[in-house]
């Protein structure tokens, strides 16, 4: 992830759609896909922890697959 900033942020402000992750409510999954990347056609998932009164990026990666929960959002 380390030339992947602007795709991080393209991907925070503008998702495809925001899922509820099943194991824990606070916990959100940021996917949008990409046609080229490093290897082929991929989505990039931001993984993301929102407290009440602060929010942070758990991890990010690519996946030839969404991340299932409940959706929140969605484009």
């Amino acid at each position: 992830m380390v030339d992947q900033r602007q795709r991080l942020v393209e991907t925070l402000v503008n998702p495809d759609n925001v899922i509820v992750t099943t194991v824990d409510a606070s916990v959100h999954a940021y996917q949008r896909g990409y046609v080229q990347t490093l290897v082929t056609s991929k989505f990039l998932i931001v993984v993301v922890k929102i407290l009440t009164d602060d929010a942070f990026i758990i991890t990010a990666y690519y996946s030839s697959r969404q991340k299932k929960g409940d959706v929140q959002w969605q484009k």
